[in-house]
């Protein structure tokens, strides 16, 4: 089947965080771990799909129920899957990705721009590079009424212990599972970019400024309760 063909995995419903935040979790092909994605709103009532999922058709008219399709976030080079899909169905969506990961996802799309060039989406979505010079990753920040919500692709992940043997090797061994945490995996690839210590920075600037309320990682649960506590954790992993 083509990549711009639509094409649906199982996925969940669309759940609305916050006035303009809404999230669903799907499944991947041929894995037992689960993707997610998160729509934001802007002032201007355009949508930012993060890490876009394709979805049934009811929850696709939901979906444009609450906005313009305007922005399509590929977060890094991996989280790629159906975004020919959104872009062939919608062609005025404009594609932004980070700047180091720009030449892997043009493989599959054209880009329109960097997180760089579309910094701000309206008064309360931006785009941030954790390293402009060297991470292939970043984040959305959406700011909602309730506070701040940082959501990210592979750099974030929060899932519980699982039984099986591909939970324990993938789970246990390599670090994925067992609440918030950044993986074995995302470590080493930050230890190879160098970026390890300006991704520590990033999370502590927000640890200290005291506005997020709400961490959407790219594989895995919410964290909407403690989440100051939890981004201290996290940058006292690293």
């Amino acid at each position: 089947m083509s990549e711009t063909a639509w094409q649906t995995l199982p996925h969940g419903e669309l759940v609305q965080l916050a006035e303009n935040l809404w999230w669903v979790m799907g499944d991947l092909p041929n894995m037992g771990l689960k993707r997610s994605m998160t729509v934001a709103r802007t002032t201007t009532g355009e949508l930012v799909l993060h890490s876009a999922i394709a979805m049934d058709e009811d929850g696709m008219a939901q979906l444009e129920d609450l906005g313009r399709l305007a922005y399509l976030v590929v977060p890094n080079g991996w989280h790629r899957l159906d975004a020919p899909r959104y872009k062939a169905r919608y062609p005025g969506l404009q594609v932004i990705c980070p700047s180091k990961s720009r030449d892997f996802v043009e493989k599959k799309l054209p880009v329109d721009g960097t997180y760089d060039d579309f910094r701000e989406l309206g008064e309360s979505v931006r785009l941030e590079h954790f390293d402009a010079e060297r991470h292939v990753e970043g984040a959305m920040v959406v700011r909602s009424e309730d506070g701040l919500s940082l959501v990210f692709a592979d750099s974030l992940f929060n899932l519980d212990h699982q039984p099986g043997l591909y939970w324990f090797v993938y789970g246990r061994l390599l670090g994925a599972t067992g609440g918030p945490r950044v993986t074995a995996i995302a470590r080493v690839m930050m230890r190879l970019s160098r970026s390890r210590k300006p991704f520590r920075e990033y999370l502590a600037r927000y640890a200290e400024g005291g506005e997020v309320v709400r961490l959407v990682p790219g594989h895995g649960a919410v964290v909407d309760r403690g989440t100051t506590g939890v981004l201290r954790d996290l940058v006292d992993t690293l």
